[in-house]
């Protein structure tokens, strides 16, 4: 494969004077990037260990927190060993601040979720894609959870219906 020193302005590309040898070195270097440092990287993150999915199995305990509203939260999640999560998080309001709402505080709801864990940097993406809730206290979300290397606490940011200030910290 040979490569050429020259550099080419945008308007030789426009006008097509880029010749395809060249345009034929790009997708060849693009290829052996994506095949030889991308792929190992996508291929080692899929793998779960057994002793992370028991991990993530277990009961997770915490608190989320987000434009004055407060929930306590318990989360139960089943992993798959190419990392495919699916679960529960199961939620109890515990500050609103909205006045019509203070009747509602104690109440729950049930929001299920599902994402990808990448075991390799113990980061948890979940989307909440349905709601058990009869009293109108939860929101579907988006979340980024980071775990702790020994894999006894995580948190990080939710969605919260865009900004992304929504925090999320649980323990087991």
């Amino acid at each position: 494969m040979s490569y050429s020193s020259r550099s080419y302005s945008v308007v030789d590309f426009a006008r097509g004077s880029v010749r395809a040898q060249t345009l034929r070195n790009i997708t060849a270097w693009l290829g052996v990037l994506l095949g030889v440092v991308l792929l190992p990287t996508l291929v080692s993150a899929q793998a779960v260990s057994d002793s992370d999915r028991a991990a993530l199995a277990e009961p997770w305990r915490g608190s989320w927190i987000g434009g004055g509203f407060r929930y306590e939260a318990t989360m139960s999640l089943r992993v798959g060993g190419s990392g495919d999560v699916e679960g529960s998080i199961h939620w109890t309001l515990r500050e609103s601040p909205r006045e019509p709402e203070a009747s509602k505080i104690g109440m729950t709801g049930v929001e299920h979720v599902r994402g990808q864990f990448r075991a390799d940097v113990g980061l948890l993406v979940l989307e909440g894609y349905r709601k058990d809730d009869p009293n109108s206290i939860i929101g579907l979300d988006k979340y980024r959870l980071v775990m702790s290397e020994v894999r006894k606490t995580m948190g990080g940011i939710t969605h919260h219906h865009g900004p992304w200030d929504g925090r999320f910290f649980l323990m087991r």
